[in-house]
């Protein structure tokens, strides 16, 4: 009887487990050949294949260092590498093994790159929503917005000092001005593509505007609001370095001029290698945020990155 019993509550247990591995199975079925390929790789052939292109690169910049001509302006890896080495980190355990260009330079554009970005983020969300709700309002500014984005935000510099002086501020509000667009669009698009219809039903339950906005308006359309976040963030690194070529008394883009100005090539490869890792940091925290942001909605479309 105990093992009757017994047989039965796994032949049961089997045919209640049986819908969820078929499930699985399914999910697993459905993943694209190349991206099946690529979870079955172990993580050592991951790591190499992810740094094959970059030793290509690199190998690449050495050859052209080798050469009589070019190899005068450009210094090889190993000289680069050293001369970043020797300028942005040190032995000072009491500066956390940071040099003195990291303090003098890497830190302040930093900091204007993440207060463009933050502003741009701000301003290009708030207003993407309203328009993005509102038909009219979109027609309305829409000539407003493609002209604004068309604008080349290098030839503005110059008006930027202008309305607000020779500061950081100007820098700030270049960087944002020229990267608020891709936000801003996508914000539009994210909210118009959630339709009428959810607005309405919350309309006919009284659903509270502050409920709306942060139930259905924000999660429905931070997917596209966080695509446009990431390109904007690339774009502040290169208007980062754009607005202090001039009128700057520190930054990379100082730094950049400096030592083409003093044929420092070492110390200009050095800059440049710092803008390789800033970039490829930028790029590491802004998907672990995005991961842990848009967890649900990798869930509910079965998207695995």
């Amino acid at each position: 009887m105990t093992i009757s019993q017994h047989g039965t509550e796994t032949q049961h247990t089997a045919h209640v487990s049986s819908p969820e591995a078929e499930a699985v199975e399914e999910r697993a079925a459905a993943r694209p050949p190349r991206r099946r390929m690529w979870a079955g790789l172990s993580w050592p052939v991951r790591v190499l294949l992810r740094l094959l292109v970059p030793a290509v690169i690199v190998g690449i910049w050495w050859l052209i260092s080798t050469d009589t001509r070019m190899g005068l302006f450009v210094k090889s890896p190993a000289v680069a590498f050293d001369r970043f080495v020797s300028d942005f980190l040190s032995t000072d355990a009491s500066r956390f093994f940071l040099g003195d260009a990291t303090f003098d330079h890497l830190f302040p554009s930093v900091g204007r790159a993440l207060a463009g970005l933050a502003i741009a983020i701000v301003v290009g969300v708030v207003v993407g929503i309203v328009l993005g709700i509102s038909p009219v309002l979109t027609a309305l500014f829409q000539p407003l917005v493609h002209l604004g984005r068309s604008l080349p935000s290098p030839a503005l510099l110059g008006v930027f000092f202008f309305l607000f002086g020779t500061g950081d501020s100007p820098k700030i509000f270049l960087i944002a001005f020229s990267i608020v667009w891709p936000i801003l669009l996508n914000t539009i698009d994210g909210v118009s593509s959630l339709g009428q219809t959810r607005l309405q039903a919350a309309q006919v339950f009284r659903i509270p505007s502050r409920d709306v906005l942060f139930s259905i308006v924000l999660p429905g359309a931070s997917p596209k609001i966080f695509a446009g976040i990431r390109t904007s963030l690339s774009l502040s690194l290169i208007l980062m370095i754009i607005s202090e070529l001039q009128k700057s008394e520190n930054g990379l883009g100082y730094q950049l001029i400096q030592s083409q100005r003093n044929f420092d090539y070492g110390g200009f490869w050095a800059v440049l290698v710092v803008l390789v890792i800033l970039g490829v940091a930028f790029n590491f925290i802004f998907l672990f945020i995005e991961r842990r942001v848009l967890a649900w909605h990798r869930g509910a479309t079965q998207q695995n990155d």
